[in-house]
């Protein structure tokens, strides 16, 4: 019999499962400081709830197979889905808000599968209930603070708000394929393909001015001032007074040099309706982790309430602690 696993599956040996315990157990130690609990729910569920607002390239990494009765099933491929479902479910009678962590496996299956895991941790949380700036301050703040109890010093975390972009490319009346190709150019932080995608729109001049403009808008808090004029001429300035408000708290809180303020953000998952995060450092050449606000995702599963949360890729910040990311 071959005894190896699967392309993209390891086994963790117990030097480096050592490691892993003691860097979970940091993290929780922050997530349960700030009087979230954790929930644990299964690795795999039916298809159809998982792929709720999960996005397209999403819903084609998931592991999908049939259950013995007839019913397609597929393994998590993140555990923002699975938690709302959770809170629907088994939390709709109790008080708001829910807040609750997870150090959990998920899967994806990738195209190409060189060097791509199939299987990875993840560990965040998710707060259900309250929708205020100071609510979205506080899950950025707890993002802050457990890359700091992990041990992560050198690192920054980039804050936008996903539905300024939305309110651009609705005012400009744009095909869905159009925007879905300049969502995914920015996803991917792709500046030279969305460069090529708003060049090909056949926009006047100033309009495609001010769409190569937005992904540069990125910094400090003068990054703000820019950005409304932006959406006065555009749309979507109405939003930016909410991420105001919020680096203003994380600036009360001593954070703010923690934070780039960055308009071009775009994640993968379509279900962000509001702020949106992620981290980054030297160290690592990947986003180490990120989140942001969701308010309508749990309405998919019969429970109304507004949600806000995060996950950061455990081998991602191992690599970046062994690469001295905790070095400063």
């Amino acid at each position: 019999m071959d005894p190896a696993v699967p392309e993209g599956l390891w086994d963790i040996l117990p030097a480096r499962a050592q490691k892993r315990r003691a860097l979970e157990g940091r993290l929780r130690t922050a997530f349960e400081a700030r009087d979230y609990g954790e929930v644990i729910s299964p690795s795999f569920e039916f298809y159809d709830n998982l792929a709720v607002e999960t996005g397209t390239a999403l819903r084609g990494e998931m592991v999908r197979f049939m259950g013995t009765d007839g019913r397609l099933l597929a393994l998590r491929p993140e555990m923002t889905t699975s938690i709302a479902r959770v809170v629907a479910q088994r939390l709709a009678r109790e008080d708001e808000p829910h807040r609750l962590y997870y150090i959990a496996n998920v899967f994806r299956e990738h195209s190409s599968k060189q060097g791509q895991p199939r299987e990875f941790w993840q560990a965040g949380v998710e707060r259900i209930g309250g929708g205020s700036p100071d609510d979205d301050a506080e899950i950025v703040l707890l993002f802050i603070e457990t890359l700091l109890a992990a041990g992560l010093k050198d690192f920054k975390v980039g804050l936008g708000r996903i539905d300024f972009l939305g309110r651009v490319l609705d005012k400009l009346e744009l095909g869905g394929e159009e925007k879905d190709s300049l969502r995914a150019a920015l996803a991917g932080r792709n500046l030279v393909r969305y460069e090529e995608i708003v060049k090909r729109l056949d926009l006047d001049e100033a309009t495609t001015a001010d769409l190569l403009l937005l992904p540069g808008l990125s910094g400090g808090a003068q990054v703000l001032d820019r950005a409304e004029a932006l959406g006065e001429r555009r749309g979507g300035s109405e939003v930016l007074a909410g991420l105001r408000q919020v680096y203003e708290a994380l600036a009360a809180a001593g954070a703010a040099d923690r934070v780039i303020l960055d308009l071009g953000i775009v994640r993968d998952f379509d279900y962000y309706t509001g702020i949106i995060f992620e981290a980054y450092t030297p160290a690592l050449g990947a986003v180490l982790g990120g989140g942001g606000r969701y308010d309508n995702l749990l309405a998919e599963f019969g429970y109304d309430a507004p949600a806000a949360g995060f996950a950061l890729g455990l081998e991602r910040l191992e690599s970046a602690l062994a690469q001295g990311g905790g070095g400063r």
